[in-house]
Parts: structure tokens; C-alpha cells; sequence
């Protein structure tokens, strides 16, 4: 939901085009960015607020103004993509949402007239949290699990642990489990433990 997305300055322009989104040229968007930065979650929020089929099995017979969100849309079989994109070019679909990992230009389809479409599509790159967007999502990830822990572990964590939301979210997840499997609290020692593993 919006209200569990703990956002920076690294999500400012993407949220300012996603609310924006009937001034999308083509009524097309890529949200791009490595794993873990919020395009997902940005995704959910989007489809949630404008009511978008989401996919990505989507059939391409849509209501005429509906807006549509596809995640790992480098994934999507050719043709169907190839049909939505056309889609929203005619303004059959109100909004169209792409999220990747890479760039419209890299996605691996062959065929050319789908290939200078994507080469069209504007796109708004997200970077890695920044240190202090990160440091406010350990925390909250912290919260989340009902666990106290210490500035210093917060510290560690911000410069030792993985950057993505999700490889944080599950390396907490392991500390919980391993510090109640041992009887002792989450600290920078068994952090370091893991880590080094």
C-alpha cells in the first residue's frame, strides 16, 4: 500500500510522472531500475489509485479507458505486448505501465516494427536508495517484525548489508528467525554472522 512505501529523493520524479499520467506521451511509461528500488511497489500504488488491469497475463480485449500495469514487461510475449502497445497508441488504453529491470531499447524481441516502438516509449530510470532513504527503510523493515535493535546495527546494516528492499527485507526475516532460534536478541554481532556467513 502507499502508506507501508517509505519513499526518497530517488522516487521524487517517478511519483511526480506517475500521478501525471494522462500527460504521457503515447499514454505510455517505463519505470526502470535494478531489483529492490521501488518500481514494484510504485507499480501497486498506480493500479490501486486508477483502478489498472494488472498483469502480466492480460487479454488485449480491455474496456476501452482502462489503464493497465505491467511488471517484468520485458518478459511479456511479443505479440501481446506488441497489441497493448498499439493499444494505447490509438488511446484504447487510457494509461499503459511498463516496469523493468532494463530498458525498453534492451528488451529481447526481434521483430522490428515492435522494436522502433519501444525505442519510443518514454522512460523514468529509478536509482538504488539513497543512505538515507536506506537507513529509513531498515528501520521500518525493523518495526515491521516488532524487534528493537541498536543505532549501530542500523549502522552496520546501512554499510554492509544489501542495498534491494527485498534482499534487506529477507535478510531481516533470517535475523528474527535465527536470534528466536537461539534465545538471543538481534544484534550487529550475529548481523556480521550472517552476513559473513
Amino acid at each position: 500500500s502507499a502508506r507501508a512505501f517509505v519513499t526518497g529523493a530517488c522516487h521524487a520524479e517517478a511519483k511526480a510522472d506517475l500521478e501525471g499520467w494522462q500527460n504521457w506521451p503515447n499514454n505510455i511509461l517505463a519505470l526502470v531500475g535494478p531489483k529492490g528500488c521501488g518500481k514494484t511497489h510504485l507499480g501497486h500504488i498506480w493500479a490501486a489509485q486508477y483502478d489498472a488491469v494488472y498483469g502480466p497475463k492480460i487479454s488485449t480485449n480491455i474496456r476501452p479507458g482502462t489503464c493497465v500495469w505491467l511488471d517484468d514487461a520485458s518478459q511479456v510475449n511479443d505479440q501481446d505486448l506488441f497489441r497493448l502497445i498499439n493499444l494505447a497508441l490509438e488511446g484504447r488504453i487510457a494509461g499503459l505501465l511498463l516496469a523493468s529491470r532494463s530498458l525498453p531499447t534492451t528488451w529481447p524481441y526481434g521483430f522490428d516494427d515492435l522494436h522502433s516502438r519501444l525505442k519510443n516509449i518514454r522512460t523514468n530510470q529509478l536509482k538504488e536508495p539513497d543512505d538515507d532513504l536506506l537507513r529509513a527503510i531498515i528501520i521500518k523493515l525493523f518495526k515491521d517484525r516488532g524487534l528493537k535493535v541498536s543505532a549501530n546495527l542500523i549502522s552496520y546494516l546501512q554499510s554492509h548489508a544489501p542495498r534491494s528492499v527485498n534482499d534487506l527485507r529477507a535478510l531481516i526475516h533470517q535475523l528474527d528467525i535465527q536470534a528466536a532460534n537461539e534465545k538471543i536478541n538481534v544484534t550487529r554481532a550475529l548481523a556480521a554472522k550472517i552476513l559473513q556467513g
